[in-house]
């Protein structure tokens, strides 16, 4: 009977050990939740409200809303959830979110506030759409902010800064910033200011910025680099002054510096220091007109910035200046090409087919300034918008054509229509998403659908061209599936997406050349061949404004700067734009 009772007594003492562990147990799980969730600041756990809010800037609200439809407003999100969310608005196979600290792999988790931020910040700058914007200068993206210049103009002389926001692989934030000079600088920020012996490498870290604090980092007497970890540079030098912002996920970078020394850094990355003196002239006016029209736009307002250093806008500081280079700089100082007092769009390219496009090709119908010109001294421009005559024009080689020299006058390229299915689904998502207006999707009976069902397609079976432009450029292409068709338009992007098909690559010499990111021009026929497809096309780039292999052409032949922008820019003027020197003339013959 003791025995009994002892045996109750140890089973009693054992159920509240169990019990008070159990306690024990909630109790530690609701304090790790709650401070986990609390731990990113007043607002911790993300609901269905927050994400309207934070998404306000794509401007869908309507769309958002449907996308969240049946969610209660202050139900919270999960990682799960929030991926559906991503996956909807055509964006998640295009950021790698998961590669962001404190992201929860299993999803299961409530999604924090935080997070929700720094994956907004990335999707932002996904939809500020770098990756479809022209791989030469601009694309049509970018012609809405360069429509006409506002009447708030700043003026412009030859001290007058341009900010450049320099991107690490497209993007605009750096994990780090480590940076020197090759003479002594001063790092300032707040009311702090410290000295750098030439060479020093600093990393901006070490400055220890808040979030917003801005450093100004300048050398008197040297230029600044970039550098990696270990101090070995990996840029050019910058002329002006390096502004480091430290931001939430990284530090943003900008090089402000003076308008022709950002010309140096511009004409050589834009054409190579061996064409001719009047070409690379022709050049710096035409580089020098365009930041002039920027700077009177404001594209990264985020960031204070006026332009950025890559394709973009025009490409700065990817080479080392040349002497003829700085030369040609400096023969055209404060030169720029106007009609009616108004800087004109002056776009350029690298290589033309023979003929230029004109405003027709983006439709930009009050720039009468932009029209087709044939590539040479003898010919008139032809009307290849009808298929046949283009394919009979681009076979052809006109020898005296100012491009004739160029790799890519002419170019032939094998298309394997199987590669790369994701990359192409994705893509046509994303176009959709921005631009509906330039992607149709039908069904097999003939109705449009949404692009969410393509990714049931399977691979395309053919190309084919619905329509040109009269300099030939493909303004419609359609591509043909099993289970429907796709119908594309505009230049950039049908570059982008055949761009993915490419699998070998020609030059007009037969020679076989890397094929790059994207297709060279849309000036290309499609021939259907036995194991796939061939492209047959002439020219590099949008064919818009001055070719710059023409204008080098041009030059051979005895041509000046003001012949060679005449040529490529009807019924304008050359102006000197800097405060001592506002004379004018016409750009004549």
């Amino acid at each position: 009977m003791k025995r009994n009772q002892a045996l109750d007594r140890n089973q009693i003492v054992i159920v509240c050990l169990f019990v008070i562990c159990l306690l024990l147990t909630l109790v530690i799980f609701y304090v790790s939740n709650h401070a986990e969730q609390t731990n990113s600041g007043t607002k911790s756990i993300v609901t269905s409200k927050d994400l309207v809010e934070v998404y306000a800037f794509l401007e869908q609200d309507e769309a958002l809303r449907d996308i969240l439809d049946g969610r209660a407003e202050e139900e919270p999100f999960s990682y799960n959830d929030y991926r559906d969310f991503l996956e909807e608005i055509h964006v998640w196979d295009a950021v790698a979110f998961e590669q962001l600290p404190g992201w929860d792999a299993s999803g299961k988790k409530k999604l924090t506030y935080e997070m929700l931020l720094r994956s907004r910040d990335l999707v932002a700058e996904l939809f500020e759409m770098s990756s479809f914007k022209e791989s030469e200068t601009l694309s049509e993206e970018s012609n809405a902010s360069m429509d006409h210049p506002t009447d708030d103009r700043k003026t412009v002389d030859e001290h007058t800064t341009v900010r450049v926001l320099l991107l690490q692989e497209k993007q605009a934030l750096r994990e780090n910033v480590y940076f020197s000079a090759n003479g002594p600088y001063t790092i300032t920020w707040e009311d702090r200011q410290t000295e750098k012996k030439k060479n020093k490498v600093t990393n901006a870290r070490q400055l220890k910025l808040d979030l917003g604090e801005s450093a100004k980092i300048a050398s008197k007497d040297g230029e600044l680099y970039l550098t990696d970890e270990k101090g070995d540079r990996i840029s050019l030098g910058y002329r002006g002054t390096f502004l480091i912002t430290h931001q939430e996920n990284g530090f943003v970078l900008i090089n402000e510096v003076e308008i022709e020394d950002y010309l140096y850094g511009v004409v050589q990355s834009e054409m190579p220091a061996y064409f001719e003196t009047e070409a690379l002239k022709a050049q710096a006016v035409c580089a020098r007109t365009y930041i002039v029209s920027q700077l009177m736009q404001d594209h990264y307002p985020q960031y204070d910035a006026d332009v950025d250093d890559s394709v973009n806008y025009q490409v700065y500081n990817k080479a080392a200046p040349d002497e003829r280079v700085l030369a040609a700089v400096d023969a055209t100082k404060g030169m720029i090409i106007t009609k009616n007092d108004t800087p004109i769009h002056a776009y350029f390219f690298s290589t033309s087919h023979g003929i230029t496009s004109g405003r027709e090709i983006w439709g930009l119908s009050d720039l009468d300034y932009l029209m087709p010109v044939c590539g040479n001294k003898n010919s008139q421009t032809v009307d290849l918008s009808e298929e046949e005559a283009f394919r009979t024009y681009i076979r052809e080689v006109n020898e005296d054509d100012y491009d004739r020299s160029a790799v890519y006058y002419r170019w032939k390229s094998y298309i394997d229509l199987s590669a790369r299915l994701d990359e192409m689904h994705s893509l046509l998502y994303k176009i959709d998403e921005m631009r509906p207006d330039c992607v149709i999707i039908k069904n097999t009976l003939g109705e449009e659908i949404p692009a969410t069902e393509l990714s049931h397609w399977k691979q395309p079976s053919r190309l084919q061209v619905l329509e040109r432009s009269p300099s030939g450029a493909v303004l419609r292409l359609q591509i043909v599936f099993s289970e429907g068709t796709v119908e594309l338009s505009n230049e950039s992007f049908i570059r982008q997406i055949v761009g993915l098909w490419v699998d070998t690559m020609q030059d007009k010499d037969g020679n076989f050349v890397s094929a790059g990111e994207l297709l060279p021009s849309v000036y290309f026929y499609v021939q259907p061949i036995k194991d796939g497809i061939v492209l047959f096309g002439g020219g590099f780039g949008h064919g818009i404004g001055m070719s710059q292999y023409g204008a080098d052409g041009m030059a051979k032949e005895g041509a000046d700067m003001k012949q060679i922008l005449n040529f490529y820019y009807q019924n304008v003027e050359l102006s000197k734009i800097y405060a001592n020197d506002t004379s004018k003339e016409q750009v004549r013959n």
